[in-house]
Formats: structure tokens, sequence, C-alpha cells
């Protein structure tokens, strides 16, 4: 097909593929598409509709020093396009030493039989985690080794203030 870029083909071909091992029982499921990543104090689920609120949404902190410890925040994410029980990983790395897991936290989520275009949500929660030093770090979600999303996060000191006189 002419006017195609190769990468979507390729990816088209490698979704279809991935979906044919699954349905023919080779693979026990199909990586998912991540449609988000979002970093919040907190997510609130509402009992009876299962909607979410996600708390105090913000991309970064500013602190006067480091090492500096954040008490509590979620990472919120949403996913489509699986089948069956998929591992996903959260990791948080620095990015002057990227390939390494400054927290990497495990999870699983299972998309219903019945739906197969559903949307799954996945919440995870950091509690005291001691940010090193100041600078740029990468929030990603992974599934078996592979990159699916990733979000940045900075973390610097505040501006000083400016003087009147």
């Amino acid at each position: 097909m002419a006017g195609r870029a190769p990468e979507l083909e390729g990816s088209r071909r490698d979704r279809t593929r991935a979906r044919l091992c699954y349905a023919a029982g080779v693979s026990n499921y199909v990586t998912p598409q991540c449609t988000s990543l979002i970093l919040c104090d907190a997510v609130i689920e509402d009992v009876r509709s299962r909607n979410k609120s996600l708390i105090n949404m913000f991309n970064g902190v500013l602190t006067p020093q480091v090492p500096f410890r954040h008490d509590k925040m979620c990472a919120f994410a949403s996913f489509t396009g699986g089948r069956g029980k998929v591992p996903i990983a959260l990791r948080l790395c620095h990015d002057q030493s990227y390939e390494t897991d400054l927290v990497r936290l495990p999870g699983e989520i299972e998309f219903p039989r019945d739906m197969p275009h559903g949307v799954v949500d996945m919440v995870f929660e950091i509690r005291g985690f001691v940010f090193p030093e100041y600078g740029a770090y990468t929030f990603e979600l992974v599934c078996d080794g592979v990159p699916l999303l990733s979000r940045r996060f900075n973390v610097s000191a505040p501006a000083e203030p400016v003087d009147p006189a």
C-alpha cells in the first residue's frame, strides 16, 4: 500500500499476529495499548458507578532541598485492546540513569472476554518515595519489558523571590 508508513503496517501486523496467537492458545494475553498515565495525590472510585476522580494532578514538585520525600502519590493508567490477564509494571527512573529502576511496581490487569474493546483502569500507589536529586524523572508503564507509555516528572527548586527594591 503506497503512502503508508512502514511502522503502521508492521505494528498492525504485530497486533494481528498477537491476537491470532492468543486465539490459538499460544499466548495467554495480548499486549494492550495504554491510553493514559496521570500522576496525582489520590484516586477515588465511586462504588456504584465505578467512576474515578483524580485528586490534585501534577507533573512535578518544587522543593527547597533534596533528597525530598514524597509521602504519597498515585499513578492512574487506562488500557484498551488487550486480551486475557496482562502483566503490567510501573517503573520510575532518573533520566540520567534511565536503565536503573528507582521503583518498580508489578501488577496485572484482566480484560473481560465479552468486551474486546473495553477500557481497563489501573492505579499504582507509591508511598514514602525519596527523590535523591533535582532533575527530570520518567514514570513508565511496561509489559514484559516493552514500554507502553511514559510520563515526565520534574523535581526542581523554587525560584528565588525577586527583591522589589
